[in-house]
């Protein structure tokens, strides 16, 4: 008998994945054994073939420093006497890596020129990166910009674009205030780097800090500053010319006094000090002000599932209202080309739409904005459970009403409770799993499954089946009642959709660090989204045994809830893997409260239509 992973391997290199095995049927050796097939990763990142470059070179700053960069030409492109519009993109990950994730052959379909650089302190640029997209790295972005701007081949227009960390380099190129700038295409980012990325709700993600160790150890070249066969192995690309590594070896030498990678997991606190400035300076929305005052129009694109990004772009557009923009939010993976729908029951198949036609989307806009067209802001989104997408010209959109519902014991109620008291022990086993959204950033496909089967208790409580098809759109907020016997911890929420035959599918969550509790307004303030400074000023330790009124919003989604379907509420200490309890060997023990003004959970919902 075929088991059901062989049948799944066999139907993906067919290019089919359809199949009857349930979502429960897959264990993570499973999962993991199909990530070895690289047809998968070929669908997951469609430009592994990437073109070679025509042309790379250093380019000088104004400091002296150079940097490198390299260019792509249009096929049958002479930049002796030809024009054309260009796109730009800063990388960090090294020029040959980003170009994996860009649509060279798209753009230069398009007649435009494609140039990814290398930021200083990166692989075959000069330079020491003493943070983390530092106004210094703008201002060098500010200046390439003007670079090409100046060439001979330049129509004088530009586009910022990006995917992952060299699209949070594209938004905060839109407040540069470079005049060619035109355009941007913002990625898969992150418009808050501490509260979006590396803390989420000021909990420490542990995944992206250790990708931010690998990063900078890389950058730090090993022994190729002074053994030639080991710039070899690193995978970066020298500029024309540097055939001996010579060039190479003398910017690696520069990275050594780099930012340790090391220091991000020493920060707390959104304002605290790292390198020459704090992650609170850095990204989007550090620099609103001149995101706004520079009303270059935008495409953001990111995913429901993927990290935070879905949250990124609509902070964008919330706070930048006067700036064009195009959101569209599908449920795909970090790179785009797999699907991220927690409804499948199947892991790994392919996004619809697939990654090149998203890409192409990209292009298009580039090319109409340019072109002189008008910018019209909206939100396009793909509903969860459906193959239905919606636009609206506001967020959240309109007819959304929020359904409050109380805790009890076990239960969501629409009547408000007696006074009572439940117990929880932290467990620290408790996952969102190898393959979930903070898996997304690391590379890694998303597949949630059967939440029936997810490791660890947690406290959950269910609601009544819907008695009608409803759209769940918008950010759920909670509002807990908690005390515990430890001076801090992180909550972590899941909002679940639970099936008439038992099936529990993953819709969104919160976390929060209860040291970053304290809002600006009073907690559980009717009025939604909890506004958090993360400085240390707000810093807030819990006093054991205290009852606290702790607001969690939620990150956004929209999910199709069907008829006899009931909404559940997990709550955990630990996510394993990627945020633990806080509370070293000792597991919390949460008190949880129930009763008017007490725990309560607000949906935001509306009658389904497509």
């Amino acid at each position: 008998m075929t088991s059901p992973l062989r049948l799944l391997l066999a139907l993906l290199a067919a290019g089919s994945l359809v199949s009857s095995a349930s979502a429960a049927d897959f264990t993570n050796e499973q999962l993991a054994a199909l990530l070895e097939n690289p047809s998968l990763r070929h669908l997951d990142l469609p430009f592994l073939d990437a073109p070679k470059a025509d042309a790379s070179l250093h380019v000088e700053m104004p400091d002296g420093v150079r940097l490198a960069a390299s260019l792509y030409f249009p096929e049958g492109f002479n930049p002796a006497t030809d024009k054309a519009s260009a796109v730009f993109e800063d990388s960090i990950y090294g020029r040959g890596e980003d170009a994996s994730t860009t649509a060279i052959d798209l753009y230069g379909k398009a007649g435009m020129v494609v140039i990814i650089g290398e930021a200083r302190g990166f692989a075959a640029s000069f330079g020491s990166q003493q943070g983390f997209n530092t106004s210094q790295q703008t201002n060098d972005e500010a200046s390439m910009i003007a670079w090409i701007a100046a060439q001979p081949w330049s129509d004088g227009k530009i586009a910022a674009i990006g995917h992952s960390v060299s699209a949070v380099f594209a938004d905060s190129m839109t407040g540069s205030g470079a005049p060619a700038l035109k355009a941007a295409v913002i990625r898969a980012s992150d418009f808050d780097e501490y509260a979006h990325n590396m803390f989420p709700g000021g909990a420490p993600n542990l995944g992206i800090l250790a990708l931010a160790d690998e990063l900078m150890a890389w950058h730090a070249g090993g022994d190729c500053s002074v053994i030639l066969e080991a710039c070899a192995k690193l995978g970066f690309q020298p500029v024309d010319g540097d055939n001996s590594f010579e060039l190479l070896q003398a910017a690696i030498a520069d990275h050594k006094a780099n930012l340790e990678g090391s220091q991000f997991r020493t920060l707390v606190y959104r304002d605290d000090q790292l390198g020459t400035s704090t992650l609170g300076q850095s990204g989007g929305i550090a620099r609103i002000d001149t995101v706004r005052a520079g009303g270059v129009p935008a495409r953001v694109a990111a995913s429901w599932m993927d990290g935070l990004t879905a949250l990124s772009a609509l902070d964008r557009f919330r706070l930048a209202p006067d700036v064009p923009m195009e959101v569209v939010i599908g449920a795909t993976t970090h790179p785009g080309g797999l699907d991220a729908d927690p409804f499948s029951t199947q892991p790994f198949l392919p996004a619809s739409p697939s990654a090149i036609e998203q890409f192409a989307g990209d292009v298009d806009f580039v090319k109409r904005v340019l072109g002189g067209a008008t910018i019209a802001r909206s939100v396009n989104y793909v509903v969860l459970g459906t193959d239905v997408w919606k636009r609206s010209e506001i967020w959240p959109p309109a007819g959304v009403t929020n359904r409050l519902s109380f805790l009890s014991v076990r239960q969501l109620s629409a009547a408000v409770p007696d006074a009572a008291t439940i117990d929880y022990m932290v467990d620290p086993s408790s996952t969102s799993g190898l393959y979930g959204r903070w898996a997304a950033q690391r590379g890694k496909p998303i597949f949630y499954g059967d939440r029936r089967t997810a490791p660890g208790n947690r406290l959950s409580f269910d609601g009544a089946p819907m008695d009608a098809d409803q759209e769940l759109v918008g950010s759920p907020e909670l509002c807990l009642s908690l005390s515990s016997d430890q001076t801090d911890g992180i909550v972590i929420a899941y909002l679940e959709d639970v099936a008439p035959d038992g099936r529990v599918t993953y819709l969104t969550e919160a976390i929060l660090r209860l040291l970053h509790r304290k809002t600006a307004g009073a907690p559980c303030d009717p009025a939604p989204g909890a506004e958090r400074s993360f400085n240390r000023i707000d810093g807030a330790p819990v006093t054991p045994g205290d009852m606290m009124q702790v607001e969690l919003p939620f990150y956004p989604v929209a999910a199709l809830i069907r008829q006899r379907h009931k909404l559940r509420l997990s709550l955990a200490g630990a996510d394993a893997g990627w945020f633990d309890g806080l509370t070293g060997d000792v597991a919390a023990t949460w008190t949880v409260g129930f009763g008017a003004d007490r725990s309560r959970l607000s949906v935001p919902l509306r009658p389904w239509s497509n």
